[in-house]
Formats: C-alpha cells, sequence, structure tokens
C-alpha cells in the first residue's frame, strides 16, 4: 500500500511466504496496515466493503465498495472508511496483493511479450483506478487469487495486469499528479497520521493550522514546513481536497440536501463550497451529483 524510504511515509516490510514472490492479503478497517504508508512493492488493491477517501500521493478521491487500484512503487497511500453511526469497524475490507517490481522487469527481460506490463508500471506511479466492468473482473480474479497458489496465482497477477492494460479509456483514472515527489525528515510517521486521523475526525468543523500543529506538538510555522515536505501539499489544500472528497461522497452516495453536505463536508458558506467544489472537480456540487449518481 506506497512512498519512498526517505520517511515521507511509513515503510512497510514486505515478506511473501517461503517460495513466494507474490504476497496476497486481506484485512480489516480500522487495521494496522490502514494507515499513510508505503513500500517498494507494485499493489493491486481492493475495496471489498464501505466507502470513503483514497489519498495517494498528492491527489485524493472518493471511494466505494468495488473500487480497485493499482499503486506503484514508493507511491504513498491510506484509505481512510467513513463510519456509519454505531459503526466501528468493517471486517475484511480489504484485498490486496503485492510483487516487487524486479520480478516483472526480469520476467520481461526474457518474454518480450511482457514489455506492455513495464509500461503498466510506469503508469501506476499515478496511482490508477479501475471502474466499471473492468474493475468487476479484476476484483473476482484477485479475491479468487487467494485460495491459489504456484502457477494459479502467476496466471492470476498476469490476467490482473492484462485487465487494466485492456481496460477502456473510460474505466480508468489516476489520482497522483505527474512528477510528484514528497520527502520528509525520518521519524515523522506518526506525526503525519495522528495529523491525517484528526483532520478526518474534525474534517465538519473549523480547522486551524495552529490546532492541528499542537496536535504533532509542533510550531505552526515548523509544522507548516514539515508537512508541506511531508504530504507534498500545503496543509490548507489538504483540508480543502479532504473536505472536497467528503462532499463527493456524500452527493453520490446520499439523498442529503446540498445544504446539508456543506456543512457536513465544512464549508462555511454556499458561495465558498461553491467556488472550492468547482476549483478541486471542474464542476459544481449541483452539476457533480447529476453526473455520477449511481
Amino acid at each position: 500500500m506506497g512512498s519512498h524510504v526517505d520517511g515521507r511515509a511509513d515503510l512497510e516490510v514486505v515478506l511473501p511466504r517461503s517460495g513466494e514472490s507474490i504476497r496476497w492479503m486481506e484485512h480489516g478497517y480500522p487495521s494496522a496496515l490502514a494507515r499513510w504508508h508505503h513500500h517498494i512493492e507494485i499493489e493491486i488493491h481492493l475495496i471489498r466493503k464501505g466507502r470513503g477517501m483514497m489519498m495517494a500521493g498528492d491527489g485524493m478521491v472518493p471511494f466505494d465498495s468495488g473500487q480497485v487500484s493499482l499503486l506503484g512503487s514508493d507511491v504513498p497511500h491510506n484509505w481512510i472508511s467513513e463510519l456509519d453511526p454505531g459503526e466501528v469497524s468493517i471486517p475484511k475490507r480489504d484485498v490486496a496483493c503485492q510483487v516487487h517490481p524486479e520480478r516483472i522487469r526480469a520476467l520481461a527481460r526474457i518474454f518480450p511479450e511482457a514489455g506492455r506490463i513495464l509500461t503498466l508500471l510506469r503508469r501506476s506511479g499515478q496511482a490508477l483506478v479501475l471502474s466499471g466492468a473492468s474493475a468487476h473482473r479484476a476484483a473476482t480474479i484477485l479475491i479468487g487469487m487467494g485460495a491459489h497458489h504456484d502457477l494459479d496465482r502467476l496466471i492470476d497477477l498476469l490476467t490482473i495486469f492484462r485487465i487494466f492494460i485492456q481496460a477502456p479509456r473510460r474505466e480508468w483514472t489516476t489520482v497522483v499528479t505527474p512528477g510528484y515527489v514528497a520527502e520528509a525528515p525520518d521519524g515523522m510517521t506518526e506525526r503525519v497520521n495522528q495529523v491525517l486521523a484528526y483532520i478526518t475526525a474534525h474534517i465538519a468543523d473549523r480547522i486551524t493550522l495552529e490546532e492541528v500543529a499542537a496536535q504533532a506538538v509542533m510550531s505552526p510555522s515548523a509544522f507548516s514546513r514539515f508537512f508541506k515536505e511531508a504530504a507534498g501539499i500545503n496543509f490548507s489544500a489538504l483540508v480543502c481536497r479532504l473536505r472536497t472528497a467528503r462532499a463527493s461522497l456524500l452527493l453520490v452516495t446520499t439523498d442529503l440536501p446540498i445544504a446539508r453536505i456543506q456543512s457536513l463536508s465544512g464549508f462555511g458558506n454556499a458561495a465558498n463550497f461553491n467556488r472550492r467544489f468547482k476549483m478541486e472537480t471542474g464542476t459544481t456540487p449541483r452539476a457533480y451529483r447529476r453526473a455520477y449518481r449511481h
């Protein structure tokens, strides 16, 4: 689930079982694995249940059940679920498989036919997200991979890569800005995750730089510099994106009035909500609901 050993996100050490190069796993939410983190391995990830916000690099998008993503090597990421009232966890929310990119490069050196996978992996640095029929096919294979071993698991992996490669343009999108690079001092991961948790919990409230800096036990000026290095985005811009992502999710998944969604997403007034939402999505909240409502 992805960043870099320079400390910009928590490093996860991926250890497949002996004799295997493809690691398959599932876990619920909350989980020690559900955090802002990174690893060198390529990851294919499925959200099996729930909805919320996906964060990858400097981008974020709403997610719903059935979302399938391909995350490139060293792309920091996290999925934050919206829990319903009284809900404390989502069992088996996530299914994922991970493979070291050098394994794929070695395959392409031996089999030229695998060359298109290398092109796909380069694109995965922007965090690819499938939708529609392509997402459904990839999700089915990824879930089934858990019962497979040896050659069958390798075939599953290559089949999922093929689905990403052949997905029609309308069924895939990217999350991370091209050229994104995030760097942060070592030892700061816990502070980043603490800050993200605080912002998410108070997204409907007025959030100030001073309040969040206090959560990280830093001065506002030091925190501002640190956060820009750690997340690759200004603090105020991140809060705006998180609020827009919350609003986008509520617009598509609920019948709540737009004024209520504005309030629940932390926007102070309708004019600011419409301006910020259009700046982030390219359209108004009302038009977004009409275009993307299931």
